[in-house]
């Protein structure tokens, strides 16, 4: 039997966690938070292997956050949302690979479906090229 990959998901909207771990929880271990402190006790039990998170939350940056998810879990997927249209700032982040996949909001069901496959694929493939 497959395991499900694990998906962390930390925003400051509650209602897009909600809506999110409806969608996903059948097929994915779903984790969400609108906490900073919660978030990052995740980072340190490193316990996500898709990682996603809002670009713009009240207490830190979303760049920010997942650079400090890049540094304590290395081989997880990082996905940034923003309601921005605007990514020149990110684009160094998502081109040094801190974040792998970027999603402007609203997300779609069908977008987010694809890029936690991605995800799902991407670390799968990592766990394969790592020595026993």
């Amino acid at each position: 039997m497959k395991m499900k990959r694990s998906v962390f998901y930390f925003d400051d909207d509650a209602t897009l966690l909600d809506i999110f771990q409806e969608m996903f929880e059948g097929e994915y271990d779903v984790h969400t938070t609108t906490e900073l402190a919660t978030a990052r006790q995740m980072l340190s039990e490193c316990a996500a292997d898709i990682i996603i998170t809002d670009q713009s939350m009240p207490e830190i940056a979303g760049s920010q956050f997942l650079r400090e998810a890049s540094e304590k879990c290395p081989d997880s997927f990082r996905i940034m949302l923003t309601g921005y249209s605007v990514v020149g700032d990110m684009l160094g982040d998502v081109t040094s690979g801190l974040i792998n996949i970027f999603i402007v909001k609203p997300w779609k069901e069908e977008q987010m479906r694809q890029a936690l496959e991605r995800g799902g694929a991407e670390v799968e493939a990592r766990r394969k090229r790592m020595p026993d």
